[in-house]
């Protein structure tokens, strides 16, 4: 049995509408130009403010009137946290029967504050795991190796206690470089039996 499940947020837990961009109508909606939202946003501020170098609300205090956006940050916050919270429900059931059979499950995520924290009391996603490691809290991102030294501090579980699911290979590569046992996540599998597989095939 798989001692402890690591499990990355968007891409396995979450995607956005129809497997799209939360974006995707953001010009639309809220009259924001996607691309000057990647320039002014995303490419500048976005690497500090996930690894807790910056705050959201503050840096969208500063670009929203750049972008002429007509809405505040905290809409503006509203609109992404709902648009980008499509979840998995079959991965959440499996979840629920693995934990049940006494595997501890955590999130493991490039995360900024606010949205960690909506993940887990607006979608309830507390209920669901026994917690969060993200990448603003501990100040280092996934491939990072002090990203899985925080997350076995937090688990208090070592090396190959661990597996981590991910969509992202250099994440995979990362942690399996630190001992873990780990599956790249494509969409669609069984989750439960992935982790069988890991644990025959040792990952």
């Amino acid at each position: 049995m798989t001692k402890c499940l690591m499990l990355d947020v968007d891409g396995v837990v979450i995607s956005g509408p129809d497997g799209q961009s939360w974006a995707r109508d953001i010009e639309r909606d809220l009259g924001i130009d996607p691309d000057m939202l990647e320039t002014h946003f995303f490419i500048p501020h976005w690497p500090e403010i996930v690894a807790g170098r910056k705050a959201l609300r503050e840096v969208l205090e500063e670009c929203l009137p750049v972008l002429a956006a007509p809405v505040s940050p905290d809409d503006f916050m509203a609109y992404w946290f709902e648009r980008d919270s499509t979840i998995d429900h079959d991965v959440l059931a499996a979840c629920d029967r693995l934990r049940a059979h006494g595997t501890r499950i955590f999130l493991a995520t490039n995360q900024e504050h606010l949205r960690a924290e909506y993940l887990m009391a607006q979608l309830n996603l507390s209920d669901r795991v026994d917690g969060i490691v993200y990448s603003a809290a501990v100040g280092a991102k996934k491939p990072d190796p002090a990203f899985f030294e925080a997350a076995e501090a937090k688990s208090g579980f070592t090396g190959a206690d661990h597996v981590l699911v991910d969509d992202q290979f250099k994440n995979i590569e990362a942690a399996r470089a630190f001992g873990w046992r780990a599956f790249h996540w494509t969409g669609g599998e069984d989750l439960e039996a992935l982790l069988d597989a890991v644990g025959r095939d040792g990952g």
